[in-house]
């Protein structure tokens, strides 16, 4: 078996679950390959171990790919597996209609705070929806990506990038209702997604290896979708840890994450490129990368 090396974007959870299903019914065995999968100590580690040759396949955001790329990061997209809502999470007993209801000074939960690219993302959505916010005029709160905590505890007002599959199930699950007012609603790119990544060496010296890792991931998703309830079984029976602090909030994760996984794998390349100047745009990039460096589309 030719083992081959996953690194997770984050902690363990249930964005996962297609590849321990894949795991599971062998079928990165029948591709001749033995997945092992790692998790990083820290949220942004896995793109330059990839690049470096420490890892054989990443899964990113595209929100970190871009400019990773834009610094010289040899790494490139090779398919999407989940898409997910995602934006500005808000509590929805405040009165608050879209972004533009947000006043002066709101605190806005995100990590990396006070570092300002989370509010410019926020400012961008605010003034979209018809405000004339600025970054300046949102105070940052550093809970890191505690942010239903950080609402619950009345430490921010507002928290971003929050998902629906996480922090709106989360909160719900915690009697604290909340939503989201989404990418793609307030004028953004639709970042909100999980992409596998290889290295440029990875794709131009062994497609025939990415071509079987892919072929046996989509069976995983495959059967996700199909088989719901088994495959989150499978899941937590492999890595009972997950969910042994909160079953029941883990359980509700899942059930809510297994409907958002695609098994086409085809990469959004219109939101890369709109996403490339916008990371321009907000500071997270010097210059605008372009789809090409960004997608390689070989794979889908």
């Amino acid at each position: 078996m030719d083992s081959v090396t996953l690194g997770l974007e984050w902690f363990l959870n249930p964005d996962h679950i297609p590849f321990y299903v894949a795991d599971e019914r062998g079928y990165y065995a029948d591709e001749g390959l033995e997945l092992e999968v790692w998790e990083p100590p820290e949220h942004y580690e896995t793109l330059e171990m990839l690049a470096a040759g420490e890892l054989d396949f990443a899964i990113t955001e595209p929100i970190h790919l871009i400019p990773e790329r834009a610094a010289g990061v040899p790494v490139q997209g090779i398919a999407e597996f989940l898409d997910t809502p995602g934006g500005i999470q808000y509590p929805t007993n405040r009165g608050w209609e879209t972004p533009a209801d947000l006043p002066d000074g709101v605190r806005l939960n995100y990590p990396g705070a006070p570092e300002p690219e989370g509010r410019r993302m926020v400012a961008a959505m605010i003034r979209h929806a018809g405000g004339d916010h600025s970054a300046d005029d949102i105070e940052p709160v550093d809970r890191g990506f505690y942010h239903t905590d950080a609402l619950i505890e009345d430490d921010a007002d507002i928290a971003f990038l929050a998902f629906h599959n996480f922090e709106v199930v989360e909160s719900r699950h915690r009697d604290f209702d909340t939503a989201l007012w989404e990418l793609d609603d307030y004028g953004l790119p639709d970042f909100s997604r999980l992409i596998l990544t290889a290295s440029d060496e990875t794709l131009d010296t062994a497609p025939d290896r990415v071509e079987g890792f892919l072929r046996a991931t989509r069976r995983g998703v495959e059967t996700t979708r199909d088989e719901p309830e088994t495959a989150i079984e499978t899941f937590f029976e492999r890595n009972p840890e997950v969910r042994e602090d909160d079953p029941e909030l883990l359980d509700a994760i899942a059930r809510d994450t297994v409907e958002r996984f695609t098994a086409d794998f085809s990469q959004a390349t219109g939101m890369y490129a709109d996403l490339a100047e916008f990371a321009v745009d907000i500071g997270l990039a010097d210059e605008r990368v372009p789809v090409s460096a960004v997608a390689d589309e070989r794979f889908a």
